[in-house]
């Protein structure tokens, strides 16, 4: 049985997302996982189609079946791609987030260009859809809403990853939970999984193995909020320290209110780190429930973690009801003041089913219901309360162009300006 594992790359305004090398930060956890379940007899091979030519260099009508992995934003390259892969012979298997969002609406989208789905995480299902395919008996649609057992994972197959086609210096993906004990109003988060974290011991075993087996010491955790909870963070970091082990993150602002932790990341080998700030204004923090930390607070880290040499991220969405136009400019002076490595910005988009789409559907200011990112990632799909939704898009793109543009000399990069990580 010969399988293929395909990461579309995305349609951007400018056409299909391709380059000769891929971002190292865009390595995801998700092929060499599902490879590493695959019967050892079997032949598998991954391909990230941003950094390959995926119907040029590979013979597609050889495999038996071809597994592809989308979020939303992928969906029409990955629905264009199962459109040819089938009428060359193969079967083809898609899963990932997009499977879950809106309600699992784009499903029935998704089931017509393939011969199966995989809705929800694929780890138990995989299995369950690999047993099935060995007998002949593949069916149309798997799906579980009982959250997966989170010990025991196999090590991810990462000597099946071309390397030469990835930036270095390399960064490997790990996990430590899954879902996000937050609910922020905005975030579809706990729409997919419920949270949980892995056993401490597993966790440092596999990064142990990412050092000493792919000779890669250095890791970015994918959890949505990685030293949410202090004791057990300071569990894992204490293992971390004197490993050599250098990584990313991404966590809250709550931090701040837990300096033990700051120094256990410091010494367990943390060299960048992300924060969700969402937005500078008090009021649409409490809007979102993002309260369990205050923009003093935040300015105060952010400095620290600059002073000790630690590479930052900040993460903010323009639209939410207490903006308007000034706020484009508060949010620039927010992040040259703090000294932020990256400023991260996105226009706010209404997620079917989260607290911020019920809200806006009350107020009847939603626009559409086709995902935004399919066709125009900029797309504005309900009405501002502020603003125009153009003066929305224009402040967006001023205060990218202008921190692009900014002098920057001063801030810490942990692998080099032009290598992003988280």
């Amino acid at each position: 049985m010969r399988i293929l594992l395909v990461e579309p790359a995305i349609y951007t305004p400018a056409g299909l997302d391709k380059r000769e090398m891929r971002p190292t930060q865009l390595i995801s956890l998700t092929l060499p996982y599902l490879a590493a379940m695959v019967p050892p007899e079997w032949e598998v091979d991954l391909v990230y189609e941003v950094c390959e030519d995926l119907e040029r260099d590979y013979d597609l009508a050889a495999y038996d079946v071809v597994g592809i992995t989308t979020q939303t934003i992928q969906l029409k390259r990955t629905l264009e791609l199962a459109r040819t892969i089938r009428g060359l012979g193969p079967r083809v298997v898609v899963g990932g987030p997009a499977t879950v969002e809106d309600d699992h609406s784009l499903v029935p989208v998704i089931s017509r260009f393939s011969d199966s789905v995989v809705v929800g995480e694929a780890d138990v299902l995989w299995q369950r859809l690999l047993a099935d395919l060995a007998r002949g008996e593949l069916k149309k649609i798997y799906q579980s809403h009982e959250p997966v057992p989170m010990s025991d994972h196999p090590l991810p197959r990462f000597d099946l990853v071309d390397f030469s086609k990835i930036e270095a210096p390399h960064v490997l993906p790990s996990f430590t939970a899954r879902g996000c004990p937050r609910r922020c109003t905005f975030c579809s988060e706990f729409l997919y999984s419920k949270w949980r974290y892995r056993p401490v011991n597993d966790v440092y075993e596999e990064l142990i193995a990412y050092r000493d087996r792919f000779h890669i010491p250095r890791v970015v955790f994918r959890d949505d909020d990685f030293l949410v909870f202090p004791k057990r963070s300071n569990q894992l970091l204490g293992r971390l320290a004197g490993e050599g082990i250098e990584w990313g993150c991404q966590t809250d602002f709550n931090l701040a209110r837990h300096p033990d932790v700051v120094q256990s990341a410091l010494d367990g080998g943390m060299r960048v780190v992300s924060f969700g700030v969402e937005s500078v204004r008090e009021k649409n923090r409490e809007f979102t429930e993002k309260t369990f930390f205050t923009i003093p607070e935040a300015e105060d880290l952010l400095l620290r973690l600059h002073e000790a040499g630690v590479e930052t991220q900040v993460n903010v969405i323009f639209g939410f009801d207490w903006d308007d136009p000034d706020v484009f400019d508060e949010t620039y002076e927010f992040a040259m003041r703090t000294k932020v490595s990256r400023l991260f910005l996105s226009v706010l988009y209404p997620i079917p089913g989260t607290p911020l789409y019920e809200h806006l559907g009350r107020e009847g200011r939603l626009l559409e219901k086709r995902p935004q990112g399919i066709d125009d990632p900029l797309a504005v799909t309900f009405t501002p309360k502020l603003m125009t939704a153009d003066q929305l898009v224009e402040g967006y793109l001023d205060v990218e162009r202008r921190f692009a543009e900014a002098d920057l000399t001063n801030r810490n990069y942990w692998l080099g300006k032009d290598l992003v990580v988280i």
